[in-house]
């Protein structure tokens, strides 16, 4: 029997960090681009897109790709050493992930980290809670054209780990990335820390949980074997 593949996403999935993406852009918006960011735009123009795309939406023409690029990279600078230190793992998630790390449940699943992050937001996640060695391959945003719901970043962590997409189980939170994970023909599991049950459901997610605790490789088998 083929190895099966779990396809972790990072941000609402290890670390509940939308409380620290909205810190970061309304203290980076105020500061920079004298725009006050409510909670309402953000998750309109900013949740789920690329920095560049959301700086498109919120002035358009304003910024050259240079200007955008240059701006975002001192966006996530800033998530990282103003907002970092207040991430918290989504309860449950470390202990599935020693779950899947331990020696005999290696021989069956192996782990990738996928996600729309660059990669120094995906590193420093990982030094921050100790997960260093725990993925076979790491696949970030900047590898790929297209964002989620597009398939291509998952296609791509199939292809790293060498598992066939129906021997992929995606963990998401969000509906754009639950829409990813079933255009690439894997099955997903969601966790409500982002967005509504109903919205997930409408994505297409086999499975909606509230967060990860009791949840161990046992259980993820039976899910993927259904």
């Amino acid at each position: 029997m083929p190895r099966k593949a779990v396809l972790f996403d990072m941000d609402g999935v290890i670390v509940l960090s939308n409380p620290a993406h909205l810190a970061t852009w309304q203290f980076f918006a105020a500061e920079k681009l004298g725009l006050k960011v409510t909670e309402e735009l953000f998750f309109r123009y900013i949740s789920g897109r690329k920095n560049e795309e959301a700086l498109a939406a919120l002035f358009p023409g304003r910024f050259s790709p240079e200007e955008a690029t240059r701006l975002s990279n001192e966006k996530e600078a800033c998530y990282r050493e103003r907002f970092g230190p207040t991430l918290e793992p989504v309860p449950g998630v470390l202990e599935l992930i020693r779950d899947l790390s331990s020696p005999p449940t290696k021989r069956e699943v192996v782990c990738a980290l996928v996600t729309s992050a660059i990669a120094a937001n995906a590193q420093y996640v990982l030094h921050r809670f100790g997960l260093q060695d725990a993925f076979a391959a790491i696949i970030t945003g900047e590898e790929v054209e297209k964002a989620k719901p597009d398939p291509t970043i998952y296609l791509l962590g199939a292809s790293r780990v060498g598992a066939a997409p129906d021997d992929c189980l995606v963990l998401e939170d969000a509906y754009a990335g639950v829409l990813a994970a079933k255009r690439a023909g894997m099955t997903c599991v969601a966790v409500t820390t982002s967005e509504p049950e109903e919205r997930l459901m409408k994505a297409g997610a086999d499975v909606i949980l509230p967060d990860f605790r009791g949840v161990d490789w046992s259980y993820l088998r039976t899910v993927i074997m259904s």
